[in-house]
């Protein structure tokens, strides 16, 4: 049995392998303990990423379909609060050789024939990236941070909210509501 280290290296897709037979299915079964995310993207993953799933190599084209099953962890677009999705999803990727033409009319991603693996690692982090929900929120009620203190104020009111008047471009609105 190999360690959560020694898996973590089999991230990649024996692109060798998938060739030597046009149309065998290789069959995916990946466990990615921890998988990285790099800080600019605004969720981490928590846990291990299970991928299973199938690869199979047709006319110079890799085509995958994969059931991804992950946690994903971002803050609340509201209060800033961890909010913890859990993820279960299944995706078809098509990977084409860089020299292909009409790439651009079709959903695809490229490698180089010369490639002998293709590592799954960024483009599992963009699938999940992708299925989150870009303005979480921590609950449906959410009422968010005072925009004065930066008191949350789904733990308790503090006040500024009754003495500040709002952005004072905005009064002629308000009085049109009246």
């Amino acid at each position: 049995m190999m360690d959560a280290e020694a898996r973590y290296e089999t991230m990649a897709l024996n692109l060798k392998k998938l060739r030597e037979v046009p149309g065998r299915v290789v069959v995916i079964n990946e466990l990615y303990p921890e998988l990285p995310v790099d800080p600019a993207h605004w969720f981490a993953v928590r846990g291990d990423v299970h991928v299973q799933g199938q690869a199979v190599h047709r006319d110079r084209g890799i085509f995958l379909d994969l059931r991804i099953q992950a946690t994903a962890v971002q803050p609340c677009s509201r209060c800033l609060t961890e909010v913890i999705s859990a993820l279960d999803w299944e995706e078809h990727l098509e990977f084409q050789p860089e020299e292909s033409e009409g790439l651009l009319q079709r959903e695809a991603f490229t490698y180089s024939l010369q490639d002998t693996e293709l590592s799954l690692q960024p483009y599992i982090v963009g699938l999940i990236g992708s299925v989150l929900d870009p303005k979480p929120l921590c609950r449906p009620d959410c009422k968010g941070l005072c925009p004065v203190c930066g008191q949350d104020l789904n733990i308790r009111d503090c006040g500024c909210a009754v003495r500040h008047e709002g952005d004072p471009r905005l009064q002629v609105l308000k009085e049109l509501l009246r």
